[in-house]
């Protein structure tokens, strides 16, 4: 059942505006005039009366002119999308002079950037980047605005022709107040190099020496609700802007007590050795230990280490995973798993490719029948470095591995002499459990017969196609069932995966209860045509549920605690944010106090759909209005995702993201680097990509 929230102290960064205006009048053009700074609308983004007669883009600035192809009087409650941008427009104008740079994003929302700071010595002015994004009736009777607050942005102060790189590093330049695309300004042939200063990435900061930031660990929640407050007293505040857009007195909306639930605290309970429950990882490991052990007699796990490192690095590695540091016991004891530690390690001379002397070692070697083999992996190359051909080495030497049925840990060389490497020793004892066969930790929940298939992707640096590690497959209770890869556009395979993990599914369980897809962005057309045409060659009468999962989570709308001073909601707590939307809060803050809480994460946005086949019939709500409209049906799926997220063997710590959409991102960021296009199929069915 739906549990209710306490007493609500909850705002989201939406502030609703008192326009009474109900109507615009207002003149389009077919084509876009130069110079009259024109908004481009599409079919679906015109007026009611306007999207059935035109099905290319129309123009306006919202104005009444003569020479106009149309000029129409627009109802906003008849066509919100015209009126958000109408809206956004008038935002933009307004923070002409204000703002220090303006910009329209990808989705033409504003964004604004002030200055936060300068670098003298390297030339550098740092600058707060905030999206105002302006709509109609989403979350109110009305227009709103959503203030987010981005991050920051560097700019050099030196013109482009002065940037010592090469021109392919320059992403976006600054130009007169503005923010735009290099390449689109500098086509258009008009611009003064002269006040085009770099916006600076990754490339430019390496070309111009630039410094790395230094990690540091932020509530980046608290953060953006600071910074926002900030904007609020700095613009929202001022005079001029409450008489032009009447924003509401009570200022970022409080979220009403009847509109957020709750999941049941026992969601977040987790399922170790000797029937201990913890929602802790790392506790729960060192009072039951692991779930399930290894399903193997033997287990053999040795080292990979350069020659020159292995005295030293090497025997300090081996004796950390077998008598243990500080608080970690060693993998034995930990794992609770009889691991045989060789005390032969796998060396290698070559520290720029160490690559050719491990498949020659590994060829050489004699593998025993019936012993499960794990190697550790000390490599003298970061898994980072900027070199292409050394970044590769570290992906292949996981590969090579995989094909002799070895799975792998990747350590670096210099974090095993670091003061700190004690504490990520539970961790990396954790993935090897899990690597080798053992399930670390399982859900406490009710099993029933449904296939959980996750899909997520990750496009890597210097490659064009974006990598799918999909069909991801788990029953409901967490139970890993195997996986494939391939390309974003190779929409046949991914047919095929999901064809292929429901029928040995079905085969498994007779009554296949439901099918959920975890995807990690909206499907468009051919992809949601795709699943329902898989579906219909299975003729399997089942409801199949699709889960949209945003992988950068909310921070267009953001859930802030204002009762408490690092503005963290109860973990699962949530609330419906649009349709077929919702927000749900997932970290560590399990009571009103703010003990253990280590990380403090953005709401994860969830959206529903169903692969529905047939329109309803006359008179029948569609399926998916149907199901929504059972708040315990909405809240089990949430539930689904809260507890999946919990299931990341890769750390003792608890993480925001259902591992069906993070474990295939995980795979996506490695197997491109592969020589081989398809994973070796003992790594179908292993954890080496943790």
């Amino acid at each position: 059942m739906k549990s209710k929230s306490t007493n609500s102290t909850i705002t989201l960064n939406v502030i609703p505006l008192n326009l009474e205006e109900e109507a615009l009048k207002c003149s389009f053009y077919k084509e876009n005039h130069n110079g009259q700074n024109l908004v481009p609308l599409t079919p679906q983004e015109m007026p009611k009366n306007l999207s059935d007669m035109y099905t290319e883009p129309l123009y306006t600035d919202f104005s009444i002119r003569e020479d106009a192809s149309t000029t129409v009087t627009v109802k906003y409650k008849i066509s919100p999308r015209f009126a958000k941008h109408y809206l956004n427009y008038r935002l933009y104008n307004w923070f002409q002079g204000r703002a220090r740079l303006r910009k329209k994003d990808f989705v033409r929302n504003n964004e604004f950037y002030f200055i936060a700071g300068e670098d003298e010595k390297n030339d550098i002015v740092m600058f707060d980047r905030f999206t105002v994004r302006g709509t109609y009736q989403r979350l109110t009777d009305g227009f709103e605005l959503t203030v987010m607050y981005s991050g920051t942005m560097k700019v050099w102060k030196k013109p482009v022709y002065e940037y010592p790189g090469v021109s392919t590093d320059l992403r976006k330049v600054v130009y007169k107040g503005e923010v735009y695309p290099y390449e689109d300004l500098m086509e258009k042939g008009q611009a003064d190099r002269k006040e085009m200063y770099p916006v600076v990435n990754r490339d430019v900061a390496d070309a111009l020496n630039l410094p790395a930031p230094g990690w540091k660990k932020i509530n980046k929640l608290k953060r953006h609700t600071e910074k926002i407050d900030w904007f609020y007293n700095e613009f929202i505040c001022d005079a001029d802007f409450r008489k032009t857009f009447q924003p509401s007195d009570s200022g970022y909306m409080a979220v009403k007590e009847e509109e957020l639930s709750r999941l049941p605290p026992k969601a977040a309970n987790l399922l170790f050795g000797g029937r201990v429950v913890d929602k802790n990882p790392y506790e729960g490991m060192k009072n039951g230990g692991p779930y399930q052990p290894p399903a193997v007699s033997h287990i053999e796990l040795f080292l990979i280490v350069a020659e020159d490192d292995a005295k030293t690095i090497g025997n300090s590695l081996y004796n950390m995973l077998k008598k243990g540091k500080g608080h970690f016991p060693g993998l034995n004891r930990y794992a609770r798993v009889p691991v045989h530690h060789s005390e032969h390690h796998l060396t290698y001379t070559d520290m720029e490719n160490p690559l050719p002397e491990i498949q020659q070692h590994l060829q050489q070697m004699n593998l025993k029948e019936g012993v499960h083999y794990g190697a550790v992996y000390v490599s003298p190359i970061h898994k980072d470095n900027p070199d292409p051909e050394k970044h590769r080495v570290y992906y292949r030497v996981k590969e090579e591995l995989l094909k002799h049925n070895i799975t792998s840990q990747v350590i670096d060389r210099n974090s095993v002499t670091d003061s700190s490497f004690a504490y990520y020793l539970p961790n990396i004892a954790v993935a090897l459990l899990a690597k080798l066969g053992g399930v670390p930790w399982t859900l406490e929940r009710k099993t029933r017969k449904e296939l959980v298939i996750g899909v997520g992707a990750y496009s890597p640096n210097r490659r064009r196609k974006t990598y799918l590690g999909s069909a991801f497959c788990f029953s409901n209770n967490g139970d890993f069932r195997g996986f494939d890869s391939f390309t974003a556009d190779n929409h046949l395979m991914l047919a095929g995966s999901f064809q292929k993990a429901i029928r040995q599914f079905k085969e498994e369980n007779k009554e296949v209860e439901r099918v959920v897809i975890h995807y990690y962005k909206k499907m468009n057309r051919e992809e949601a045509a795709m699943v329902k045409q898989a579906l219909k060659e299975l003729n399997m009468d089942i409801p199949v549920v699709i889960l949209t999962i945003h992988k950068s989570k909310s921070k267009d709308l953001v859930l802030s605690d204002r009762a408490i001073g690092h503005r963290l909601p109860l973990s699962g707590t949530w609330m419906k944010s649009g349709f077929n939307q919702f927000l749900l809060c997932n970290n560590t803050r399990f009571d009103e106090t703010d003990e253990k809480i280590r990380s403090y994460p953005f709401p994860v946005k969830v959206y529903f759909d169903i692969a529905e086949e047939n329109k309803p019939e006359e008179g029948t709500k569609p399926l998916l209005d149907q199901y929504l409209d059972d708040p315990e049906w909405v809240e089990e799926l949430l539930e689904q995702v809260y507890q999946f997220s919990r299931l990341n063997w890769q750390t003792v710590s608890v993480k925001d993201l259902p591992v069906t959409v993070r474990y295939p991102e995980m795979v996506a960021r490695k197997f491109p680097y592969f020589a081989g296009d398809v994973i070796p199929e003992f790594g179908k069915h292993n954890f080496w990509f943790l």
